[in-house]
């Protein structure tokens, strides 16, 4: 086995935390909570509240 690349845990650990955010952000829309990217932002319709990973 090689060296190259990242470690198999930091992966793994990384996978499972964007698979749980995936999950929290599909509740959330579940919910009725309107998710926007920042490119679908139009400030004509008033106040946007917004929370991002970027």
């Amino acid at each position: 086995m090689s060296d190259e690349g990242p470690p198999l845990l930091f992966v793994a650990l990384w996978g499972a935390f964007a698979l749980l955010m995936l999950a929290g952000q599909m509740q959330l829309i579940d919910r009725g909570s309107h998710i926007a990217m920042s490119y679908q932002i139009d400030e004509s319709n008033g106040p946007i509240a917004m929370a991002a990973l970027d």
